[in-house]
């Protein structure tokens, strides 16, 4: 009987499984229907199959007009933005499986799908990381807030490649956890194809790797890179000069924002002396946090990275709204030392309380934010608040989360908690 009530729960959770997967197949059909093109996987997805088609360059005219062509219904005119491949040619071939696809609705339904799966994984990573196990209902107040929150339904709906180099971090910052260097280190590698959100942190975590010596991530991060590299130049071999043209003829479409740009709106006078000054100050503040960090345990350099992430848009790197996904993981990290900090019965109903105002905060104010009047101030909040905020909170915690537990009482607590 035993037996038999567990394949019934197993027969019944499949069922559950494939009902959910069909019904994220149907609502993405409903939403491409209804939001017929995009540029984020047109422009790599038609331009990589214009290569495979033709064998045509795709940053050359052939595949910049046909993608004109499907998004604009004719050639782009003077002032409208040209849709040139703007991505390296190594990047470019992560979409050759989406390019086999004939139809460009029916390759775009397997991106988006396959998107969602990787925000579902998300979740389930980003507590894997941190070694911090939930209650089922504290679980799902965690995953609907990685999954459902704006800073991940924006760039799925924009079908932007930043939610898998999102998990492309993950997947190297678990590596460095559990010692497996070669997997991190290519994961790091990939990840950099999003240079504006990951480079500082790439950069940091190489310098991190050659002082203590953990030779196989930089092989791993070189073997990947040397593999990719390898391929696209094999395959065309002049492609580089030919992206950094289109990479400059396509950057002013792009809705980039920078400290530089901002405070130079809001502060005409001074505003770019203010973000230099800014840009210095946390450049210095993260050399001098890796630097204690360098001989430190895992869990340091896991709080070092978190800080890397959180700050990255206070560098002056042009950057996009939707690379904010990659803050889940400092938050992450500054929920679970909460919890350990908080009496045993008040910290799930606190941690649930902060994970709903983050998550209806959000959403509260990108809709409000369409009825804001002054721009200046819309992009100083957007841009500032998360990333100060976090700050603020990675400090606060940093003691908890950079050192061992310093009394027999709070190793009792992290135990129990």
């Amino acid at each position: 009987m035993t037996n038999r009530l567990k394949t019934l729960s197993i027969v019944f959770s499949a069922i559950i499984i494939i009902a959910i997967l069909a019904g994220l197949v149907m609502v993405n059909i409903f939403y491409i229907r209804h939001h017929s093109v995009e540029k984020k996987f047109l422009t790599p997805w038609l331009g990589m199959r214009t290569f495979l088609e033709i064998g045509s360059d795709p940053y050359g005219e052939p595949a910049t007009q046909r993608t004109q062509f499907l998004f604009y219904g004719k050639l782009a005119e003077s002032g409208q933005d040209p849709l040139i491949l703007n991505q390296p040619f190594a990047s470019e071939i992560l979409y050759f499986p989406f390019a086999l696809i004939n139809d460009y609705t029916t390759a775009r339904v397997v991106w988006m799908f396959l998107l969602e799966l990787l925000l579902i994984g998300s979740a389930y990573l980003s507590l894997y990381l941190f070694e911090w196990k939930l209650p089922k209902s504290i679980t799902i107040a965690f995953a609907i807030l990685a999954v459902f929150g704006t800073q991940a339904i924006i760039p799925l709906l924009e079908n932007d490649q930043v939610i898998l180099v999102f998990i492309f971090l993950l997947i190297g910052l678990i590596g460095i956890r559990m010692g497996l260097d070669e997997l991190s280190g290519a994961a790091f590698a990939l990840a950099f194809f999003q240079p504006s959100v990951t480079c500082l942190l790439c950069l940091m975590t190489f310098w991190w790797a050659i002082h203590n010596r953990r030779k196989r991530f930089i092989w791993g991060g070189m073997m990947a890179w040397g593999f990719l590299l390898l391929i696209s130049f094999g395959l065309f071999p002049g492609w580089f000069l030919p992206f950094i043209r289109s990479f400059r003829s396509e950057f002013v479409f792009v809705n980039y924002q920078s400290t530089f740009g901002i405070l130079s709106d809001l502060w005409p006078a001074i505003g770019s002396k203010v973000a230099v000054s800014l840009t210095f100050g946390i450049i210095i503040i993260l050399i001098l946090e890796w630097r204690a960090a360098l001989n430190k345990d895992i869990n340091w350099f896991l709080w070092t990275a978190s800080l890397t992430l959180t700050t990255y848009p206070l560098v002056g790197i042009p950057t996009i709204a939707v690379n904010n996904i990659v803050l889940l993981i400092p938050l992450t990290y500054i929920l679970k030392v909460i919890a350990e900090r908080t009496g045993r019965k008040k910290q799930w109903l606190f941690i649930g309380v902060i994970i709903g105002l983050i998550f209806f905060s959000g959403w509260s104010f990108t809709l409000l934010s369409q009825n804001f009047t002054n721009n200046d101030a819309l992009k100083m909040i957007t841009f500032f608040v998360p990333s100060l905020l976090l700050i603020a909170g990675l400090y606060w915690i940093r003691w908890w989360a950079t050192r061992p537990p310093r009394t027999w009482m709070d190793t009792i607590d992290r135990e129990q908690s």
